[in-house]
């Protein structure tokens, strides 16, 4: 035991950083928000007095300067902005966020690196999937009388600690608690969807290349918990998305992977239905509550008719602002959540969408330079050369965890906390760091873009 503790000492002093960003990486999601971001900020400063020591500079690559660009401009929109504090802190809560996009892209410059990355992504995923089953579960013995209601596991888990940090700040952090929806570690039910639809296509991924039985049946079951955490959630946008990743993975994959991807939909399907029928009041009618009241399909439906109304009135506020469509009203929620309030009379923090929160916030704009980057994030995956089985499911799984990340930005807003915007981050690092490893052709035009296209269409075909 002690020869172990002394290796572990050994390699930690020849690469410290690397050391601090696997903690990162897997406590992030674990950690409450108010003690992730440190975890982040020590880890960086330890990997760049690392860098300095050994006389090299930290790189940020192409998607790191255009990000850079972006959140520049977020924060010169404390200029305009009429809620400049709210805006200042915004903009730097994101360039401290970005610092994990820089480690990654500096250390995980192995092919072993960047799965020991994603395996712990998921291993944090599943434990936040075990924790909201328990969650859910115990709340539903409770609600039908088998348990007391002191058996129950919290929701959020650091509820009483959650009150406690908040009741000292200066100013006011909603404590809202939803008492029929688990959230995991995570401090509401939305942030944990969130999570899980990440880690839902990688745990694939990792189940599809395990090379022994062990560890084929470990990410198994670490697919079956994050499944159950997203189910424990009770999002529909989560859940939908979760088959719709499933699907899309297997059309794709289908030719090489049929038998393993249909052993692991079967649980998924098991799981995640029955989550889908409650929230619509199907089944379970009783658990359907939110704090709020309401049965779970009134609640539902309710839920979405507000997010048209939302959308509607965000659309209509800046088509009559000629300013605000072109710059914004500056980084940051709070003035959204004004305009709802005082404007259309909807008491709502944001815009329940990331492209029209970007857009009443930054503009067109800052639209464009987002979407810009999120193109070359796609571009650079598309790039590499995927010529054999691991590096086609590499590849193709951060695309999906990406594209599932986005689209469940279209019905809820994925950067509302440091856990969901550091998740921005990691995902552009993986992608820089997948592309520093393999062997890729740039795109440099529309003739390279058609070439680059064909191959991965004869990759997908022809799976070794």
């Amino acid at each position: 035991m002690s020869d172990r503790i002394l290796s572990l000492k050994d390699r930690y002093r020849e690469n410290p950083g690397w050391y601090w960003l696997l903690a990162t990486i897997f406590l992030f999601p674990i950690l409450p928000e108010y003690i992730s971001p440190f975890i982040l900020f020590i880890g960086f400063i330890v990997f760049k007095r690392q860098w300095t020591r050994e006389g090299k500079k930290a790189k940020v690559g192409t998607l790191g300067k255009m990000m850079m660009g972006f959140m520049t401009l977020a924060l010169i929109s404390v200029i305009w902005s009429d809620t400049r504090f709210s805006t200042f802190s915004t903009a730097m809560l994101w360039w401290g966020m970005f610092l994990v996009e820089v480690m990654i892209y500096n250390l995980a410059r192995s092919r072993q690196k960047i799965d020991r990355l994603l395996s712990l992504m998921v291993i944090s995923g599943a434990l936040n999937g075990l924790i909201g089953a328990i969650q859910i579960c115990t709340y539903t013995l409770y609600r039908f009388g088998n348990i007391p209601k002191g058996l129950v596991l919290a929701t959020p888990f650091y509820r009483g600690l959650d009150k406690a940090v908040y009741g000292i700040l200066p100013f006011e952090i909603s404590t809202k608690m939803w008492t029929s929806r688990a959230s995991g570690f995570f401090s509401n039910p939305n942030l944990l969807a969130t999570y899980m639809v990440i880690v839902f296509p990688i745990s694939i991924y990792l189940f599809l290349n395990a090379k022994t039985r062990r560890q084929k049946v470990t990410y198994f079951i670490f697919n079956v918990l994050i499944s159950a955490g997203l189910s424990s959630s009770m999002t529909r946008a989560g859940c939908f998305i979760a088959i719709f990743g499933w699907i899309f993975m297997f059309i794709v994959l289908a030719k090489k992977y049929a038998k393993p991807m249909l052993e692991i939909f079967i649980p998924t399907v098991i799981v995640i239905i029955p989550s889908i029928l409650t929230r619509y009041g199907v089944i379970f009618k009783t658990v359907g509550k939110v704090s709020g009241g309401g049965s779970g399909g009134i609640e539902a439906r309710q839920s979405s008719s507000t997010h048209f109304q939302i959308w509607e009135s965000l659309i209509n506020y800046l088509i009559n602002h000629f300013k605000e469509l072109f710059m914004g009203t500056g980084f940051g929620l709070e003035q959204t959540g004004q305009i709802l309030l005082n404007e259309y009379n909807l008491n709502k923090p944001h815009a329940h969408n990331f492209i029209l929160e970007t857009w009443v916030e930054l503009g067109i704009i800052g639209v464009v330079i987002f979407f810009a980057v999120i193109i070359c994030d796609f571009g650079k995956l598309l790039e590499i050369n995927a010529n054999n089985g691991k590096k086609f499911t590499l590849v193709f799984c951060v695309f999906t965890s990406t594209l599932c990340y986005l689209i469940f930005g279209l019905t809820d807003y994925i950067f509302n906390s440091p856990k969901q915007i550091i998740f921005l981050f990691i995902l552009l690092g993986l992608t820089q760091a997948i592309s520093y490893c393999y062997e890729k052709t740039l795109i440099t035009d529309s003739k390279s873009l058609k070439d680059v296209a064909a191959r991965e269409i004869q990759n997908t075909i022809h799976q070794k």
